[in-house]
């Protein structure tokens, strides 16, 4: 990530007590956000009625996922919620993506493309992936199901540890903060179980598009990376393997999307959008 100055309010104006505390931390030699990663009031709570919106979505979803449906009912239903609700599916034809929703079962770690083929079968555990945008802002979050209501010991065990490990990035997510702090209470929580933290995708600034900087890696050493202020807006979604932290892109998907383990083994996943405040983070879409 490339080193940006910190744009602080226009001549004229006085700084606020925000700026100062930025523009020290920027003399300190921090690496500190753009004026533009800082959501203004207006845009805070567009972005707050989209995440509701989303997480509305998800519970749609919770409702009705089970053993022997397969992936596509799953698009389905977030299709029709989306269009019950004014909401625009982020994923649907974003770079030649397919579907309005991510479904990965299993082995896949992300970007699972919803099919009939795949039907679910107890003992699964699927990850669910929307993003919506509702009058241009934007909600993402992942929630994790187990099909059937329970599974290998192991599998469970994965998709509780991943929980736990989200939460914790969220607790590390105080004020002025930096993104190595979050990717460090992850990873040492994950390495604990012996779990890889995969590496080549992350979470990222959102709100005004579906990506937008900074990246939040979710591993990392503490005081490391881009220092957070309030009034961003970001995701955490760390995906956790059973297995070694690698991953590779199923060749047998003809778009070139679906994200497999690298040995195979089961892949967790859980995502929150969050907002920053003064006294640590709100959550906007779960």
């Amino acid at each position: 990530m490339s080193r940006k100055k910190y744009r602080w309010h226009l001549s004229g104006q006085e700084p606020t007590e925000m700026d100062l505390h930025i523009m020290q931390l920027e003399k300190e030699g921090k690496l500190v956000p753009t004026r533009d990663m800082v959501k203004t009031p207006e845009q805070i709570e567009g972005i707050r009625i989209a995440g509701r919106v989303n997480t509305g979505c998800l519970d749609a979803v919770a409702r009705e996922i089970h053993e022997g449906m397969n992936t596509q009912e799953i698009d389905d239903i977030c299709m029709q919620y989306c269009r019950e609700h004014n909401a625009v599916p982020a994923c649907l034809n974003y770079e030649g993506f397919p579907k309005s929703v991510c479904t990965s079962i299993n082995e896949v770690v992300c970007h699972g493309i919803p099919k009939k083929e795949d039907v679910l079968k107890p003992g699964d555990i699927v990850n669910v992936d929307m993003t919506l945008s509702v009058d241009g802002y934007y909600g993402d979050a992942s929630r994790m199901f187990i099909i059937g209501g329970a599974t290998t010991p192991e599998k469970e065990q994965l998709v509780r540890v991943t929980k736990e490990c989200l939460d914790l990035g969220a607790e590390a997510a105080k004020p002025y903060c930096t993104i190595g702090d979050i990717g460090h209470a992850i990873q040492v929580h994950a390495e604990k179980y012996g779990y890889g933290v995969v590496r080549d995708l992350c979470g990222h600034g959102v709100g005004l598009a579906m990506h937008e900087e900074p990246d939040i890696l979710h591993y990392g050493r503490p005081g490391t990376g881009m220092v957070l202020v309030p009034g961003m807006v970001f995701t955490i979604e760390p995906m956790i393997n059973m297995g070694t932290w690698k991953v590779f892109i199923d060749s047998d998907d003809p778009y070139g999307w679906e994200v497999i383990s690298g040995d195979e083994k089961p892949s967790a996943q859980w995502e929150h959008t969050f907002l920053m405040t003064e006294t640590g983070v709100e959550i906007l879409s779960y």
